[in-house]
């Protein structure tokens, strides 16, 4: 039977907190097959991992700092701090690909050498990616390749100063590590993106790069501050903090459907032009919507995506790092409303810098998103 425990543990020294928070994590049996190891960014992953694959008597650990770092109901934006998923009761692999030309490509088969047969829907993978060292598209084709397995991931931390993924204790500048669990049914996974499409889609009639010049032959800043009202319009900058842009999965073409579209941010104005940037790759004819980004709606769409998942023995939770507190204006409640929702589960959660799950038939890579896994239903 799956057994997992969670902890999270503040203190100056990170391998004085990994230590308790793996002994904390431990409490509810006498071994651990593998665990996930959340720090607060700037950490210094090797002790951290060495603390608790000593606790542990474990090797098959996944590392990563991240932006804030959760455990329970217990969240941490600042300050050191490690959490601690410690997992036992099923078949676990630690896979791990160093930082180099060819190793975004090299992480779907690595993880099929590590399986040594065809993947199936009760396996779920877990990456954790240093987002400055790994192209992400060639990253996303590797792991889109691992169907029918379940594929969840998160970035880390955007640090350029030292290694931000580890896997063994071993850290990975630039790489990507995670493990590969085989459970005794499929995880339940859910995805709360906090924001909503307002607008009918509008199709892309002229885009250069980045750049949204027209939607629908009509100058494509002129659309935003339409759909923005006054007092925003005249305040582009603060009109972008709530104002995203819902992009179809494909970020190409074909038309928005309400459970197939991904938000991005708006990452620049040229009042010249009368145009926006949004951070995806686009081509012309691509529908584009505009959606809305508030806490309350923030709070209704992760209650009705936690709806459908269930108690659990374990859980994951893959966060963007502008949620949390940031969204939700108050540390800790998004947390606890995971938590809660998933009861019994041990949970664990990072706040990293994009998500990975599978939406709409296929997997997506997100960006300012919740990914929320149960396994081992009680």
């Amino acid at each position: 039977m799956l057994r997992a425990g969670a902890a999270l543990v503040r203190d100056p020294d990170p391998a004085a907190a990994a230590r308790r928070a793996a002994e904390q994590a431990l409490a509810a049996g006498n071994a651990a097959d593998a665990a996930f190891v959340f720090a607060t960014a700037g950490a210094d992953l090797a002790p951290i991992c060495a603390a608790v694959q000593d606790v542990l008597g474990t090797r098959a650990t996944a590392a990563a700092a991240g932006h804030a770092i959760a455990a329970g109901e217990h969240e941490q934006h600042a300050g050191p701090a490690v959490a601690v998923l410690a997992l036992a009761g099923m078949p676990a692999a630690a896979f791990a690909v160093p930082g180099e030309p060819g190793a975004a490509e090299a992480v779907g088969l690595e993880v099929e050498s590590l399986l040594g047969r065809s993947a199936c829907e009760s396996d779920l993978v877990v990456v954790l990616a240093d987002p400055l060292g790994l192209e992400t598209a060639a990253l996303m084709d590797g792991l889109a390749a691992l169907a029918p397995a379940a594929v969840i991931g998160s970035g880390a931390a955007a640090l350029p100063q030292r290694p931000v993924v580890a896997s063994g204790g071993r850290p990975l500048r630039g790489g990507a590590c995670g493990l590969v669990l085989t459970l005794p049914a499929p995880a339940r996974i859910a995805i709360s993106q906090g924001c909503r499409p307002i607008t009918q889609p509008a199709t892309a009639t002229r885009i250069a790069g980045h750049w949204v010049l027209e939607l629908d032959d009509e100058p494509a800043l002129d659309r935003f501050r339409a759909v923005a009202g006054e007092p925003l319009a005249g305040d582009l900058r603060r009109a972008a903090e709530s104002l995203l842009v819902a992009v179809p999965c494909n970020a190409a073409t074909g038309a928005a459907r309400n459970d197939a579209w991904i938000a991005r941010r708006i990452s620049g104005f040229d009042e010249a032009r009368r145009a926006f940037a949004v951070a995806a790759p686009l081509r012309v004819g691509a529908a584009l919507a505009f959606a809305l980004r508030d806490p309350d709606f923030a709070r209704e769409d992760l209650a009705h995506a936690l709806g459908g998942m269930g108690p659990a023995a374990a859980g994951l939770h893959l966060c963007a790092s502008d949620r949390g507190r940031a969204l939700f204006r108050h540390e800790g409640l998004e947390s606890a409303l995971v938590a809660r929702a998933l009861a019994p589960a041990a949970v664990a959660a990072l706040f990293g810098s994009f998500e990975i799950a599978p939406l709409a038939g296929s997997l997506a890579q997100l960006a300012h998103a919740s990914v929320l896994v149960g396994f081992g239903a009680k």
